[in-house]
């Protein structure tokens, strides 16, 4: 009961407060198309920072502190926003949050025990690594309405019944946020938003107790992680500046193919929501589900 009070008070502030912030937003953080972006008019960004704001506040109330370990990393997203932070400075910003996060985590813990010094600093570079390399692929991922508040929404509910019910926090806060991040987007998230829900997401995959959950939690978010990885090889593989903007990712592609704003979110979600509710039942499904999953990835990219 105490949970539902606490996210249902984050949907209602975030609504409200968004409210009277998108104006302010239009006035000091209105983005204007660029050669990446898949709008033609300005659109004010940084909305993120009012759900980052309140389901942060709220957690902290609540006794779950890891929002607290990500509003650094949102501060350095916020400058950016507006005035742009140098990508070294924003890499060491997310070690720095991924290092205390996982220093306090399940998975890290659950085997310390049982490995010797090296191997135990090999584990931590390692998570260390593949956690900010998600927290970018979730930020490459947010150029479409609606696209990573709905599918981040997807896959943290299984995380919220399976690892930690305080997340269903967050997810009110973003459901509320997502009516006004929706096709057609009246407001964008910004990085003070991507980078935030990125640090959340693999803080709570690291509350995992082993390997094998934490294998299984990240695979329910593989449509989005496939998306990018693949995108990032083919750039390489071309000799193209993977750091350059763009607008080669599949979603994007079909985007530009034709198919609405809405109707890429929603086939991304209903991979995810696909793979969030087979995460339920036998891994052997949950493997089957996301090659099929990659199958339709690979049809879209081919033909579409």
């Amino acid at each position: 009961m105490k949970v539902i009070i606490f996210s249902l008070i984050s949907g209602i502030c975030t609504w409200f407060f968004l409210i009277n912030f998108i104006p302010f937003l239009s006035t000091y953080f209105l983005v204007n198309p660029n050669k990446r972006s898949s709008h033609s008019k300005p659109i004010p960004t940084g909305g993120g920072l009012i759900f980052v704001i309140v389901s942060s506040i709220l957690c902290f109330l609540y006794g779950f502190s890891t929002p607290l370990y990500c509003l650094p990393l949102s501060l350095i997203g916020l400058l950016d926003d507006k005035i742009g932070i140098s990508a070294v400075i924003r890499y060491l910003f997310q070690i720095g949050t991924l290092s205390v996060i996982l220093i306090k985590s399940n998975l890290l813990y659950s085997y310390s025990s049982s490995l010797g010094s090296f191997q135990y600093i090999i584990l931590f570079l390692i998570l260390l690594v593949f956690g900010t390399a998600i927290i970018n692929f979730i930020n490459f991922m947010d150029g479409l309405d609606g696209f990573v508040t709905s599918n981040i929404i997807v896959a943290l509910i299984p995380l919220a019944i399976k690892l930690d019910n305080q997340i269903w926090i967050l997810i009110f806060a973003l459901l509320a946020f997502l009516f006004w991040n929706w096709s057609p987007a009246k407001v964008f998230m910004g990085d003070v938003g991507s980078t935030y829900l990125g640090a959340i997401f693999v803080g709570t995959l690291f509350l995992s107790n082993s390997i094998y959950e934490f294998i299984s939690s990240l695979i329910v978010i593989s449509p989005f992680l496939a998306d990018a990885i693949v995108c990032i090889l083919r750039r390489l593989i071309n000799g193209q500046n993977i750091f350059s903007a763009h607008k080669l990712h599949l979603y994007q592609r079909l985007n530009q193919a034709g198919w609405s704003h809405s109707k890429v979110t929603l086939i991304y979600m209903m991979a995810t929501l696909t793979l969030a509710l087979v995460s339920f039942y036998k891994s052997s499904l949950l493997y089957i589900f996301c090659g099929l999953i990659f199958l339709i990835g690979y049809i879209l990219d081919k033909y579409v």
